[in-house]
């Protein structure tokens, strides 16, 4: 596990995570001896292979126009079967831009000027979404033994009264790291296919399950509604998102059309560097990606034992590096978390970045080295232990 005990050193080279100019205004702090456990992305350096594979394509020279290689879509589709379990089929497979910006273009496309809806507490991007392309309907998750649900009833009745037209949704959900089951993702399905909305799913996470439980992915669901959109990527897995290079998967060929007509009406394809990393890291990272998984584990375990006694409560993700932490000693987040980041140079992610339905939570990102982490957890125990507002 050497690979994830040494971490990158990430300063200096534009890394958003560790700019400092970024951080000053984010937490108003210019501390040198900083622990940043906020942006989604992580501190691991690639797998060697997944490397030597980047070096040739970098060694050939040639970046100039292109075909998407017939690699690209083989790489994909062995990795949904071997790692997600889930065959696909290679023209369900559309080359696209970074995730966010496909969500986008997919939102724009089937949106219709329809209100869109998404469950919160939510990654922030969905509000940008809705906002942009109909308006935003909002449902609260429902806190059932330490871990989200859905609520059906209050989601069809608000989908009936808003006239809601597209179904945003986070699966895995992103900040608590759930993996919805087989049945809930059923229920949401049938949902929408009784009221015609399209269901648009940002899936970036599902490759990190760290449960016994399975991935479900709405691919899944496809041969019995047919208004599914499927976002997805390795960025997340691999660390690429400064790539901004993704794929769409639509299994409706009227559907896939219209979005890829969407695409070339913008002029908008995958760029040749993130094609070829996609294809690499799927060709060649198995490995890397199943000891991943185990280091990951490992650094939840440690977080178990910092948090351990302390008055708050946290949902151990199914899937992710990203821990959802509710601080039962405040009330307002935002200042406690400027507060952490000015006394103890830990940098976390406050809830109030998540839509709505937040309360006193704040998000850790446990992806760095378990040494740094360590750290990091101490400092924050003890902040929190003698925290008074």
């Amino acid at each position: 596990m050497r690979t994830f005990d040494t971490p990158l050193d990430r300063r200096g080279n534009g890394s958003k995570k560790w700019d400092k100019d970024y951080i000053q205004r984010r937490f108003q702090t210019s501390r040198e001896d900083i622990y940043p456990l906020f942006i989604a992305d992580m501190d691991f350096r690639q797998d060697e292979l997944v490397l030597q594979a980047f070096h040739s394509f970098i060694e050939a020279g040639d970046f100039g126009y292109f075909d998407v290689l017939d690699s690209f879509y083989d790489n994909i589709q062995s990795w949904y079967k071997t790692k997600l379990e889930t065959p696909i089929k290679k023209e369900w497979i559309v080359p696209a831009n970074g995730t966010i910006a496909s969500m986008h273009f997919a939102a724009d496309l089937v949106s219709k000027g329809q209100p869109i809806m998404f469950l919160t507490p939510v990654y922030g991007v969905f509000k940008d979404i809705a906002m942009n392309f109909g308006g935003m309907v909002t449902v609260p998750l429902l806190e059932v033994d330490g871990a989200y649900r859905v609520d059906m009833e209050r989601m069809e009745k608000e989908i009936v009264a808003q006239n809601v037209g597209t179904l945003l949704f986070c699966n895995p959900h992103n900040p608590s790291g759930r993996i919805w089951s087989y049945e809930e993702l059923q229920e949401i399905v049938q949902l929408c296919k009784k009221h015609s909305v399209t269901i648009l799913s940002d899936e970036i996470h599902g490759e990190l399950n760290l449960s016994e439980k399975p991935f479900v992915s709405l691919i899944s669901f496809m041969d019995e509604y047919e208004d599914i959109i499927v976002c997805s990527s390795p960025n997340k897995t691999f660390n690429l998102s400064g790539l901004t290079a993704s794929y769409v998967i639509i299994r409706n060929p009227e559907l896939r059309q219209a979005y890829q007509r969407e695409l070339v009406r913008f002029h908008i394809t995958i760029n040749r560097a993130g094609m070829a990393f996609i294809s690499a890291v799927y060709g060649h990272g198995g490995d890397w990606h199943t000891n991943l998984l185990v280091y990951l584990k490992g650094n939840m375990a440690l977080m178990e034992e910092q948090l351990d006694g302390l008055n708050l409560e946290w949902m151990r993700p199914e899937s992710g590096f990203l821990v959802w932490i509710r601080l039962n000693k405040v009330t307002d987040i935002d200042p406690f978390v400027l507060e952490l980041a000015q006394e103890t140079g830990v940098l976390i992610e406050t809830g109030s970045r998540f839509v709505a339905d937040y309360e006193n939570y704040v998000r850790l990102n446990c992806a760095t080295s378990r040494s740094f982490l360590g750290e990091a957890l101490h400092k924050f125990r003890c902040f929190y232990k003698n925290y008074t507002e």
